[in-house]
């Protein structure tokens, strides 16, 4: 099976620029919460959360 890529250039406008700032931000916001969480329960129980081995869909 052969692998595909595609490449794409956008050119967003002011406003779409400041969206996607926005956006990116509180995608990180949430992440970097969420990572925080997850390491300080590894921390407390020295064990890894059974829902970490489910696999990405």
């Amino acid at each position: 099976m052969a692998n595909k890529a595609y490449k794409f250039r956008i050119y967003p406008t002011e406003e779409q620029k400041l969206l996607f700032a926005k956006t990116s931000g509180c995608v990180r916001l949430v992440y970097n919460y969420y990572l925080e969480q997850k390491i300080k329960l590894y921390q407390k129980e020295k064990r890894i959360s059974p829902i970490q081995n489910v696999p990405a869909i």
